[in-house]
């Protein structure tokens, strides 16, 4: 199987999905930006949920998810229909399994997340509501793993930088610092993937520029190959 990388039409913003080029052709999801006009026949707004659920596998319980989710930066056009679409809370708790498959909820193996860039970008900004959200769900996720000091797929989740003041010190095992390079996708290491993490970075040190780097777009940044 070769990998595959599919950008989906979603005008501003961003929502890709890389399909890497193993035997379980594992998924990664960037940022998503699902529009609700797409649901109407008469508006042609591209209907990207379709386009994704018809790329995605099912677990052994009938249920899409993808392996990895990852939000580089939390503005709605990056993270518009997220609540929608996707399942946020406990595995064990999942609610869609009487649905069709076209209205499950997707499960997210393994979030992807960064304290940081949802520091910065809160302080000048109110985040919308699909931002709360996945924000909540990498809370519980470091939360559970705080309590157990391990986690199975469906609570997974690797913080991309370190966090201020030391915040991120106690959780190096799922933590990822910039430069970096990881090869482990949702608790396996992989043999056909890797990927070098570039920003973000706290720069505690130099008030000026954190002051900018929170006033701008501050991303997770990374190299895959």
């Amino acid at each position: 199987m070769a990998a595959k990388v599919t950008f989906f039409q979603v005008g501003n913003g961003d929502m890709t999905l890389v399909r890497l080029a193993d035997t379980p052709g594992t998924s990664i999801l960037t940022d998503v930006h699902i529009r609700s006009a797409a649901d109407d026949p008469k508006d042609d707004t591209p209907d990207v949920a379709s386009a994704l659920r018809n790329r995605l596998k099912y677990d052994n319980n009938d249920r899409p998810f993808v392996d990895v989710f990852m939000l580089s930066h939390p503005d709605q056009d990056h993270c518009g229909g997220l609540r929608k679409h996707f399942w946020l809370g406990r595995p064990e708790d999942y609610p869609d399994d009487h649905l069709k498959r076209s209205e499950k909820r997707i499960i997210i193996r393994e979030l992807w997340s960064s304290p940081l860039i949802f520091r910065r970008r809160s302080k000048n900004h109110t985040l919308c509501e699909d931002a709360q959200a996945f924000n909540t769900e990498a809370r519980r996720r470091v939360k559970y793993w705080r309590e157990h000091g391990y986690a199975f797929s469906g609570n997974r989740i690797l913080i991309m930088g370190e966090d201020i003041n030391g915040k991120t010190d106690d959780l190096s095992a799922i933590l990822i610092k910039a430069g970096d390079t990881f090869t482990r996708i949702d608790g396996q290491v992989s043999d056909v993937f890797s990927a070098q993490l570039l920003a973000p970075a706290p720069h505690e040190d130099d008030e000026n520029l954190e002051e900018a780097l929170s006033k701008n777009e501050s991303s997770i940044i990374m190299n895959m190959k």
